[in-house]
């Protein structure tokens, strides 16, 4: 059987001139590379190289048996190669977990260009508007948190920070006046993200920035973004959502920003995933990607951390620097609406 470890070797004896040069090329010992030598030749009944202890030679008939094992040398490292590419190419199964909000609004818009970058990778995403746990078998579970999140358990990434902000229908508002303090505020109709046991409470921050507590009763619960945006446009009442969300309903008029001196504090996006050491090329492009992509309603750098007072002096909390009028003009300015072609007159 051919030993293609002593033709590796016979090639670096070539290359460094000598078995003493090879010797210290590969950290051998030099006899070890001489006994190994003269076995190749043996098995080969050919003469190689020519050496004595002044002078060393390759016979031409040792020049073209290492024309060969270099081209071995060379597709074996073509064969490892292949493995590795093949190992990173970022391929396979990618199962995410997603509130319906987010999957419909963020996500969602993101995927088929994704997809067309890495048309190897297969994503399954279950929308579930429960916490899921990273147990479940999920490679990615996206979340929405207060900030600062501080589940020291959990390995995170930020996709974006959100505002939520107050917003009713015109047609509502109309109709049952426009709040101009918070006590008028809960006396309206009020569409809650929670589940009827409660509680219902809205953390609110006012112009001189100190936390307030809201309590209200909702005349509906729901525990879906994307429902609450649609009975917000149809006039069930007064809802929290995140700019984002609504920011097309309030550029047409269909949604108002409510009491617009008060803002809720913000939230961030998180991509949670189980660990950091060891993650398949797949789940990492997602992550990358959607980190790219993903654009919040409030930039990092604008946004202050304030402290609650009370007995909530505990609690930190984020807030945006600019106004909720400054943040839904720059939206606006982000996220332009397309135009329409323009129609060429005929004749």
């Amino acid at each position: 059987m051919n030993n293609y470890n002593d033709m590796f070797l016979f090639s670096k004896v070539v290359e460094y001139n000598g078995i003493t040069g090879a010797a210290h090329a590969l950290g051998m010992a030099r006899s070890k590379i001489s006994r190994r030598i003269s076995e190749l030749e043996a098995s080969l009944d050919a003469r190689l190289i020519q050496r004595t202890t002044r002078h060393f030679a390759v016979t031409d008939l040792g020049k073209e048996f290492n024309k060969h094992c270099l081209n071995m040398i060379h597709e074996a490292d073509a064969a490892f190669d292949k493995v590795a590419q093949a190992r990173d190419k970022p391929a396979g199964l990618v199962r995410m977990s997603c509130p319906a909000m987010l999957a419909q609004y963020v996500i969602g818009p993101l995927l088929p260009l994704f997809m067309r970058e890495y048309p190897e990778i297969c994503i399954a995403i279950e929308t579930a508007n429960r916490e899921v746990s990273i147990e479940e078998n999920f490679d990615i579970s996206f979340r929405i948190r207060q900030m600062p999140y501080e589940d020291s358990s959990l390995i995170v990434r930020s996709l974006g920070i959100f505002q939520p902000l107050l917003v009713a229908s015109p047609e509502l508002l109309d109709r049952r006046g426009r709040p101009t303090t918070l006590d008028e505020l809960t006396k309206m109709p009020i569409i809650s993200y929670s589940t009827p046991q409660g509680p219902h409470v809205w953390t609110l921050v006012s112009p001189e920035k100190t936390e307030i507590q809201v309590r209200h009763q909702p005349t509906l619960i729901v525990d879906d973004f994307v429902v609450i945006r649609q009975a917000a446009l149809q006039g069930s009442g007064v809802t929290l959502l995140p700019l984002s969300l609504c920011l097309d309903d309030i550029r047409s008029g269909a949604l108002e920003i409510v009491l617009p001196e008060y803002r809720a504090p913000v939230a961030e996006l998180l991509a949670v995933f189980p660990s950091r050491h060891g993650i398949v090329p797949a789940v990492r492009s997602i992550l990358d990607f959607l980190a790219q992509h993903c654009a919040g309603d409030v930039e990092r750098g604008q946004i202050t951390q304030h402290l609650g007072r009370g007995r909530r002096e505990h609690v930190r909390f984020w807030v945006s620097r600019q106004s909720i009028e400054e943040l839904v003009s720059t939206s606006f300015a982000r996220h332009r609406p397309a135009l329409a072609p323009v129609q060429s007159k005929s004749g």
